[in-house]
């Protein structure tokens, strides 16, 4: 069953999601909770959209698609932090622990500074809203409304990275992670 999971991207940093190198990822984050979070939940195939969250200063606002991706790989965090130490920052410094995974995706969109009205998105086989507010995640979408979002995303956008993250993560520039995309100040 094809799934979508919808959740709020409080910090866009370009740490998680890091959608830098050719592809993104989604490893350092939704941890801590006692409930499973997007990361722990999400499999091979699934589609995760991040919505912006309210502070202006570290996201896109409410109302907002900050980013999708489809889901690639998923991976244990220990594997990821393995094989991408050194060449992506959200790889380095980790704790491994059990149970922690590392999402991959080579097929994603992602907006950050010019994040995506949600006005925007087909509305539908939605019977309700699209963004999830406050902490976890929705993932109570129709299977027809998941191949209607993506079939959207696929005509109208192409595949990448279409603008820098809202607040750049300090250590962005010394990993290579860089883009020529024109910087925005985040928008209402």
């Amino acid at each position: 069953m094809l799934r979508l999971f919808s959740y709020v991207v409080d910090h866009d940093l370009g740490f998680a999601p890091n959608p830098f190198g050719g592809f993104c990822t989604l490893a350092k984050c939704k941890f801590g909770s006692k409930k499973r979070n997007v990361v722990e939940m999400a499999e091979e195939g699934d589609w995760i959209a991040g919505t912006g969250g309210a502070d202006l200063r570290k996201s896109a606002g409410h109302g907002k698609l900050i980013y999708a991706m489809r889901v690639d790989e998923k991976i244990s965090l220990a594997e990821y932090c393995r094989t991408m130490n050194g060449k992506r920052i959200d790889a380095e410094h980790e704790i491994i622990e059990n149970g922690r995974y590392a999402l991959i995706s080579r097929h994603f969109y992602y907006f950050g500074r010019n994040a995506i009205d949600l006005g925007e998105i087909p509305r539908k086989d939605l019977n309700h809203p699209f963004e999830k507010k406050g902490p976890s995640y929705r993932c109570d979408f129709t299977t027809e409304y998941v191949q209607a979002f993506t079939k959207w995303l696929e005509s109208t956008f192409k595949t990448g990275v279409h603008g820098q993250p809202c607040k750049r993560h300090p250590d962005l520039r010394k990993a290579g992670c860089s883009s020529k995309v024109r910087r925005k100040p985040c928008r209402r």
